[in-house]
């Protein structure tokens, strides 16, 4: 997990007054969990809908530790979830947006 959860961007969200979405997604169709039988597995996207900006994602499969560092580089550079696209891994399936 890096960044904000879910309670602490929602806590956020009411101080600062804008709202947040969540957007989850499996790895049940990622290729590369199936071909590897490990397709049980959640990556979790916590974002400002008004302008992108990702606050918190939460990825939850093997080879995380792979993947979790993409969206620490993408908090950390203020990248927002229109501009953020992975073409360099199939295990980023689902986190690709």
């Amino acid at each position: 997990m890096v960044g904000l959860t879910e309670p602490q961007a929602k806590e956020r969200a009411e101080k600062e007054g804008f709202e947040i979405r969540v957007a989850k997604t499996s790895f049940k169709a990622n290729t590369k969990a199936l071909a590897e039988n490990k397709g049980e597995g959640l990556a979790k996207l916590i974002y400002r809908p008004d302008n992108g900006e990702i606050l918190g994602v939460h990825i939850t499969v093997l080879h995380a530790a792979d993947l979790i560092h993409e969206a620490s580089n993408a908090i950390a550079l203020g990248t927002r979830i229109q501009v953020k696209v992975d073409t360099s891994s199939l295990d980023s399936e689902p986190i690709a947006v």
